[in-house]
């Protein structure tokens, strides 16, 4: 797996640790979409950002800590965490297991171990993904679960999908349906067609019909394009 175009979120309340953890990821190649040192700095860049992984302190300098934290990532976000502390406790590591992290370290942390775990942590929640039966695809189709039956839908029928949760709404010309997946293992599913546009929204780009500053219209509709996202969707467009 290559590192280069991983987003990593970093979430440590020591000021020095986190430059050092920054310096030494870049270094690696990865990019760092942010750094927050409590539950609430978190909370916007999880909201916004596009992350890939999320490294957190257990032992935040605020009232919720980085277990808290992580539970919330994992009944809210579809993003894959990693816990690096200094504890290492059989109580402090039950408790973060709740959190169902993906790889655990302890500080101080070796450029190895730190590398090869986020890159296992990687793999293994990709194959988590992968086994999400809500979801599946076949030539030009897709097919969603609704109520234990297999629902066809033509993928260019798809207007855009709309995250909720950890539900995925798919706005189609007919009608919309809900599926039990998060927005980014739908994104995974439809593959190019579909570029993102705000951390809640992905549209069609054959269905754009224009753009307008921080708009994007579907016809008579319109959705908000997040200024983390727009210049993804510039370089998609075919601008002449």
């Amino acid at each position: 797996m290559t590192n280069e175009t991983k987003n990593i979120l970093i979430i440590e309340d020591e000021f020095s640790i986190a430059m050092d953890m920054e310096m030494r990821l870049k270094n690696m190649g990865y990019n760092i979409v942010g750094i927050a040192n409590s539950y609430n700095e978190a909370l916007p860049l999880l909201l916004e950002a596009d992350i890939d992984i999320a490294l957190l302190d257990i032992n935040l300098n605020s009232e919720k800590s980085g277990i808290d934290l992580g539970k919330l990532i994992r009944d809210k976000f579809n993003i894959p965490i990693m816990f690096i502390t200094a504890y290492t406790d059989p109580k402090t590591f039950a408790e973060a297991a709740e959190a169902e992290p993906m790889g655990f370290i302890t500080k101080p942390v070796k450029d190895a171990d730190l590398r090869n775990n986020i890159e296992l942590a990687l793999v293994k929640f990709k194959q988590k993904v992968a086994s999400n039966p809500e979801i599946e695809t076949a030539n030009n189709r897709i097919f969603v679960k609704d109520k234990g039956i297999l629902k066809q839908i033509n993928i260019d029928d798809i207007l855009w999908l709309e995250a909720l949760d950890n539900y995925t709404v798919l706005h189609t010309s007919s009608g919309n349906h809900i599926v039990h997946a998060f927005l980014k293992d739908v994104l995974s599913k439809l593959g190019g067609p579909f570029v993102r546009i705000h951390r809640s929204h992905a549209v069609a780009l054959a269905k754009i019909s224009s753009v307008e500053d921080n708009l994007v219209y579907i016809g008579k509709e319109f959705l908000i394009v997040s200024q983390n996202y727009r210049n993804d969707l510039m370089e998609r467009m075919n601008i002449l």
